[in-house]
């Protein structure tokens, strides 16, 4: 699934001519408008769909998919995630990171030295946490203001305050 990004979570059947409930996961609610081939992929099973007709109703997708005329049909599909290719991805908006995209940058403390690469961006309930390994530990850098400073796109490094894991640790010590 690496060329491929979630937009959406297929939910249950809609009516009885083949239309499917699914939830958007996306920035952009209107995204459904540009949908043509998309993936349905659950587990180990990648579904190739062409979506016949796309709408929205209570900030709820309602797509139906060419060949899937009827409730029953589209049974297989609950519960699948909808992915399309990468390269049709939206733009984020000014701000905003995908977290898949922020991998492999550089870490780099208060000093401006590199002090580890991002593993990736766990998505926790209460937030979201750079995994990198420091001194030697796999860590989880909470994504708050008074642990994570600016984030460059262009020479894709991540501030950390070296000072804000240090107290994390003696935390964890004692």
């Amino acid at each position: 699934m690496n060329n491929l990004v979630i937009v959406g979570h297929l939910m249950k059947p809609h009516g009885f001519k083949g239309e499917i409930k699914c939830a958007p996961e996306t920035h952009n609610i209107s995204r459904y408008a540009k949908l043509s081939t998309v993936f349905a992929i659950q587990g180990d099973i990648t579904t190739e769909l062409q979506v016949e007709q796309a709408r929205i109703a209570n900030k709820v997708w309602l797509l139906k998919f060419k060949g899937y005329d009827s409730s029953e049909s589209l049974r297989s599909l609950v519960n699948a995630d909808i992915c399309i290719p990468i390269s049709e991805r939206l733009p984020e908006p000014e701000g905003k990171y995908y977290l898949s995209d922020l991998e492999g940058y550089s870490v780099i403390g208060e000093a401006g030295e590199e002090i580890g690469k991002v593993l990736s961006v766990e998505e926790l309930p209460s937030v979201n946490a750079f995994r990198f390994a420091y001194k030697g530990k796999e860590i989880l850098a909470p994504w708050i203001k008074e642990c994570v400073g600016e984030i460059d796109k262009e020479l894709r490094t991540v501030k950390i305050s070296e000072e804000f894991l240090q107290n994390l640790f003696d935390m964890r010590v004692e």
